[in-house]
């Protein structure tokens, strides 16, 4: 498993494809927190949203990297397809959590910079530490997401893209369409749930562990459900 996950950085990091993600959500951060007093919970909802978007293009981006000459002749030396595909999703679960701690970090020194006034009250730790649950959980929703419109389960790269950018945008706004239009419930469930995690925090001025934990346990299993998807088509799906 090392080596592998050794060889998909090596190749994602040689694509260049990583620093346009991160600079974005730098720039995000960067203006997001210039104005300040900002709520703790809010901010960091918002945050861990757009690391959703984010990571939903590296996902979709990094499931058209390899080469399928180069990854049959990996597949033949590792024997083992789970191994290989999972090694995959673990590096990008790696980018989101590299992308999160920014994240976290960011309004932490940012906070401490301005003299504890960057939000509308004192931070403290349980808000770090939800707030870093929260943006790896977005994040790894993002991740597998975007990869699972990979080039051998979706071939048409147009219909991907418009697949993949309708998934996210709904799975954010699915509840603005349900509002809009209530029989859209039976449907909307298919999607992320993105809008159904971050909706708890709403209003919230506290992070807290029993409203979270329900959609935190959704947002698993709905993880769990696309990478068994992910695995299924991929070793149906051959070269």
């Amino acid at each position: 498993m090392k080596n592998l996950l050794r060889y998909h950085f090596k190749v994602y990091l040689k694509s260049n494809k990583l620093l346009l993600p991160f600079l974005i959500y730098l720039i995000y951060l960067f203006t997001a927190y210039s104005i300040m007093p900002y709520a703790i919970v809010s901010s960091f909802s918002e945050s861990a949203g757009v690391i959703f978007f984010i990571m939903t293009f590296v996902g979709f981006s990094y499931s058209e990297l390899e080469n399928p000459v180069t990854e049959q002749l990996v597949l033949l030396k590792v024997q083992n397809d789970n191994l290989y595909y999972l090694s995959r999703i673990i590096v990008l679960a790696i980018v989101g959590v590299i992308m999160s701690v920014i994240g976290i970090l960011y309004p932490v020194i940012g906070n401490i910079y301005n003299h504890a006034h960057l939000f509308t009250r004192s931070l403290i730790l349980s808000d770090i530490v939800f707030g870093f649950v929260l943006h790896c959980t977005m994040g790894l929703l993002g991740a597998l997401t975007g990869s699972l419109f990979h080039p051998r389960i979706i071939k048409n790269r147009k219909i991907a893209i418009l697949m993949v950018f309708f998934t996210a945008v709904l799975a954010i706004a699915k509840g603005a369409l349900i509002n809009e239009i209530p029989s859209m419930d039976f449907v909307t469930w298919v999607f992320p749930p993105v809008y159904d995690i971050l909706v708890t925090l709403t209003g919230c001025e506290f992070f807290s562990l029993q409203a979270l934990v329900m959609p935190f346990l959704w947002g698993l299993i709905y993880g769990t459900v696309l990478i068994t998807m992910q695995l299924h088509f991929l070793k149906k799906n051959k070269f």
